[in-house]
Order: structure tokens, then C-alpha cells, then sequence
């Protein structure tokens, strides 16, 4: 799942180093909590990532994922966006591999295989009723509460990853419903 591409940003007075542009899943720790964080991009020297929930500008971090971490603090806020500045340089390619996390192989075999298959069944769609209709918006409700529930356990993100499947679920719910209506 993780995917990742290395452009040259536009010239800017703060910016001296390339971007990767990623999008892994890791953890952002500050005084007052912790949350989920995708990583959107990184350089040596910092990270635009998106989150539900982040820390004020100038709040001191520590980004994890898997047995990495790094120290900084927040540079700015922009709705669910946030550019971390590390107080070390990292190297990028660390935290674009998959060994970051010991299960991050299987997590990364698992999504290839559920995207791989049909999302939509045939069979599926020639079965559903407006009763059908109903259980999936029932199941897609259940999976949104549920998603939420565990992303907000940090601990528990951090050691199973395999949640990501409770999105992936989420997500064929959604397009089967799409496609019914």
C-alpha cells in the first residue's frame, strides 16, 4: 500500500530539500494526546501530514511509525493538515519501507489481494432488495463507528495495523451502495 514518489518542491525560503510524496500511516505524539496521522509527504527535514485531530503551531511532537521515530514541532495548522518540523534529518526511505512495521508485509499482501478481487459481485447486486439496501447503510454504519472507535486507540493502531482493514471493509460497503442506488 505504500507508494511513494520523490519531486523537487517550487523554490521557497524555508524549503532547501526534495519532497516524497508518501502515504503511510503512522503516529503523532504531543503533550496533550496522540492520533493516527497519514503521511502525505516528507523530506529530511519535515512532513506534511493529515489527521483528525492535531496539535497548535509551535507544539513540541514526536512522529512514530512502526520502530521509527523523530522529534519536532508543529510548523502550521491548516484544517486536517499539519507541516512538522523534525529537530533531526531523517532518511526518507526508512519510512517509505515496509519493514518500518514487522506486520506491515502482511497488512500490504492483504490489501493487494481484497483489491484484486471483483468489489462488486454480480450475484450481489442481482439479490438486493430495498431490504438489502437497508442492512448494507445498517453495516456501513456500524463500520464507520467501529473505524472510529479503534482509530482512536492509539496504542491499538500502532500494534495492529490489520485495522486498516475495517476502512477497506467500509469502502466496498459504500461502493456496493453506490452501485444499487
Amino acid at each position: 500500500m505504500d507508494s511513494a514518489t520523490t519531486v523537487a518542491c517550487e523554490p521557497a525560503e524555508h524549503r532547501h530539500s526534495s519532497r516524497t510524496h508518501l502515504f503511510v500511516i503512522a503516529t503523532l505524539c504531543w503533550n496533550e494526546g496522540s492520533t493516527p496521522a497519514h503521511i502525505r509527504n516528507m523530506s529530511a527535514k519535515g512532513a506534511l501530514i493529515e489527521a483528525a485531530v492535531l496539535p497548535q503551531p509551535g507544539s513540541l511532537i514526536v512522529l512514530k511509525r512502526g520502530s521509527l521515530e523523530v522529534s519536532g514541532r508543529v510548523a502550521w495548522v491548516s484544517a486536517r493538515q499539519a507541516g512538522l518540523a523534525f529537530g533531526t534529518l531523517v532518511d526518507v526511505s526508512d519510512w517509505m519501507s515496509k519493514r518500518a512495521n514487522a506486520q506491515q508485509d502482511r497488512i500490504d499482501e492483504i490489501v493487494t489481494q481484497l483489491k484484486s478481487q471483483d468489489v462488486v459481485q454480480n450475484d450481489a447486486i442481482e439479490a438486493s432488495t430495498a431490504g438489502s439496501r437497508e442492512l448494507l447503510q445498517l453495516l456501513r454504519s456500524d463500520l464507520v463507528q467501529l473505524g472510529n472507535t479503534l482509530a482512536a486507540d492509539v496504542i491499538l493502531v500502532a500494534t495492529h495495523p490489520e485495522i486498516q482493514l475495517v476502512d477497506i471493509a467500509l469502502q466496498r460497503v459504500e461502493r456496493i451502495l453506490k452501485h444499487l442506488s
